[in-house]
């Protein structure tokens, strides 16, 4: 590695600490993808249930406007699955450190709650985790309560969807299950601290392990046709799950496919990925996606049916 190259690393790491919200997990491609699988797998029953809550949401508009399809409803499920990462750049909403925004009429609270996304479980199950770092399962069974009591109320139902559809992806991107941590029991944050050089990038190399796997799903402007046929595409892969199953188990196969897939055989500071790791990455991130929309499909039959 050249003096310049290391310098240019050294500078983006410190951005990326000094900018230490959270990040993406799956890019939109993949939160798209897996709300269109799910809906594709829901009963009619289901999708006109879910199909009014988005309706009722503040930003349903703004999902319509970005997502014009033949059904309105679907288009709007679709777009609502990254809404929670949207508001990031939402000037609307604020950061959970930061001076509160002011409260608009339809939301319950105007924060980013950016610890909802992940759970930084240790790798190789070393007890060295930190306490707090992440609130993904609570967040997660508190979103299963709101949408399945109909006394909940529909603003908060509303509200809950989308949060729900997301953290459903999340839940199955293996970097936001984990963090790998040293002996002083400092994490890497879910691969964004691991910088790793990456041959199948057209344009950028050199990237965070936590973005490259990111990034497998699809192009993060997939919509429309193209986002269709990709998730058909992906349907044929795998069976139906008989059940949704828990959180806890989706975290728990994160964590295994974490040790057996994301960090297998990534030696040195800077790994360069292989054609086998790349491979295999994506063969993974496309199962997640695949198994995330189904299960997501099955809960929210159980939790709408009859709404």
């Amino acid at each position: 590695m050249n003096l310049r190259t290391a310098a240019t690393r050294a500078l983006l790491a410190c951005t990326l600490i000094a900018t230490s919200a959270p990040v993406l997990a799956w890019n939109a491609a993949g939160h798209r993808l897996t709300a269109t699988i799910a809906w594709q797998a829901m009963d009619e029953e289901t999708r006109t249930a879910a199909g009014r809550l988005v309706a009722a949401h503040p930003d349903y508009a703004i999902w319509l406007a970005r997502n014009r399809t033949e059904d309105p409803a679907q288009g709007a499920f679709v777009e609502a699955s990254t809404w929670p990462d949207d508001i990031r750049r939402d000037a609307r909403f604020h950061d959970d450190s930061d001076a509160e925004t002011r409260q608009l009429p339809g939301f319950p609270d105007m924060a980013r709650h950016g610890r909802w996304h992940y759970i930084d479980q240790p790798l190789f199950a070393k007890p060295v985790q930190r306490p707090g770092d992440g609130e993904l399962p609570l967040r997660m069974a508190q979103l299963v309560r709101t949408l399945g009591q109909r006394d909940s109320g529909i603003a908060a139902r509303a509200y809950a969807l989308p949060w729900l559809i997301h953290l459903v992806g999340d839940a199955h991107q293996p970097l936001h299950t984990v963090s790998r941590y040293d002996e002083e029991a400092r994490g890497d944050e879910g691969g964004n601290r691991l910088w790793i050089d990456n041959p199948f990038h057209p344009r950028r190399r050199e990237m965070t392990l936590h973005a490259y796997w990111d990034d497998l799903p699809g192009p993060p402007w997939l919509r429309g046709d193209r986002l269709g046929k990709a998730a058909e595409r992906l349907a044929a892969l795998g069976h139906r799950p008989e059940s949704a199953g828990s959180v806890g188990q989706w975290l728990k196969e994160g964590q295994t496919l974490a040790e057996n897939v994301v960090y297998e055989g990534l030696e040195g500071d800077v790994p360069t990925l292989t054609s086998a790791y790349h491979e295999r990455a994506q063969r993974t991130a496309n199962e997640r996606v695949v198994l995330a929309g189904r299960r997501l499909a099955l809960l929210l039959e159980k939790l709408l049916r009859q709404q």
